[in-house]
């Protein structure tokens, strides 16, 4: 005869009957999530080296009897990057979100906060904080670094406390965070990498563009107030001719964000994961 032998079995794991996930472990766990992948370094770091390089490729390249026009001429040859930054930015923000409907790895992250909302408020807080930080460093430290290349020009003599300089670089920094924050937003509504980045690409940034060139009047009067043409005001030095105001500017881009986030939370509650 053979005796049997009595193992213990681990016993499944069950929470405290009171857990529940801060707010801080949650914003913790996103930072984390975030800079665990090695896209995010290499997006992020290609927009900095495009923005700010092709900033100081193209401030180089003016002629210097061509460099006139004051400090509009100035900010708008600094920050010619920045457009193209905005979309690596826009597409790691999707990323952010679709990445882990591909994985399946949002069930486990629903799971430990099964409020739902909490996590998409923690993914734009954290994504948005990083990329205020990062690029509002980024935009001055290329205004500085196009201004040594314009010394000697009427470009060069531009500084901070000029009228219009600072605002306009802030709206810079402002427009780069909000174009990422909706672009987070469409990809929690989407899921869908592709179909995410096809929309925001399309949709947000060529199709306002491509309605100008259609023969009715109302369209001019409607674009400006499109998604992505509503930061424009606000990096303008001189903002006196723009179809927008600074304060309308700022107000439709917290609309357009309410309207995302708001669309982006309903679905979420309401769809399965």
């Amino acid at each position: 005869m053979t005796a049997a032998v009595m193992t213990d079995r681990p016993a499944a794991y069950t929470p405290p009957a009171q857990y529940k996930l801060s707010a801080a472990g949650l914003l913790r766990s996103e930072w984390t999530k975030l800079w665990s992948l090695r896209s995010t370094w290499i997006v992020l770091l290609c927009a900095v080296v495009f923005s700010a390089g092709l900033g100081a490729l193209i401030a180089s390249s003016v002629p210097s009897d061509q460099a006139i026009g004051g400090a509009g001429a100035a900010i708008d040859f600094s920050m010619a990057g920045i457009s193209l930054a905005s979309v690596f930015v826009a597409v790691l923000g999707i990323l952010t979100v679709t990445g882990e409907y591909s994985t399946g790895s949002i069930r486990s992250t629903m799971s430990a906060a099964p409020k739902r909302l909490s996590v998409l408020w923690a993914k734009a807080a954290v994504y948005g904080a990083v990329v205020a930080v990062l690029f509002g460093a980024m935009v001055f430290l290329t205004f500085f670094m196009t201004q040594a290349i314009f010394s000697g020009t009427e470009l060069g003599g531009v500084s901070l406390g000029d009228e219009g300089v600072l605002r306009a670089l802030l709206g810079y920094a402002a427009m780069i965070v909000y174009l990422a924050l909706l672009a987070l937003g469409i990809g929690s509504i989407l899921r869908n990498s592709a179909g995410s980045i096809g929309f925001y690409i399309g949709v947000i940034m060529i199709l306002p563009q491509l309605a100008t060139l259609l023969p009715w009047n109302w369209v001019s009067d409607v674009t400006p107030y499109a998604p992505g043409n509503v930061p424009n005001t606000l990096l303008m030095v001189d903002p006196a001719g723009a179809s927008l105001s600074v304060g309308e500017s700022w107000l439709w881009m917290g609309v357009w964000l309410v309207v995302t986030y708001g669309l982006a939370g309903v679905l979420l509650k309401r769809r399965d994961v």
